[in-house]
């Protein structure tokens, strides 16, 4: 389920927030202005609760080519995926 929605999630990302951009720099407190910030608000809190997901299960992230779960360690940059090879997103 994961692995589809990371990969709906780069394709749905920039759309919303460029709306949420249009709109936010619409009149103040229009209705359109409270659509962006709808839209902001429900962006953040999706990703939130994608963080807390992944630390909260520590196995890892699934790699979005492979599907593969790759272990993200502290403090380390890690951009190529250990089982396939390609870059990480």
């Amino acid at each position: 389920m994961w692995t589809q929605y990371r990969k709906w999630k780069h394709v749905l990302f920039w759309p919303a927030a460029i709306l949420a951009w249009v709109f936010l720099h619409d009149h103040e407190l229009s209705p359109l202005w409270y659509a962006g910030l709808a839209i902001a608000l429900s962006l953040g809190i999706a990703y939130l609760v994608e963080e807390i997901y992944w630390m909260t299960k520590r196995q890892g992230r699934p790699c979005c080519h492979c599907g593969q779960n790759v272990q993200m360690k502290s403090f380390t940059l890690q951009t190529n995926c250990p089982h396939c090879g390609l870059q990480l997103e």
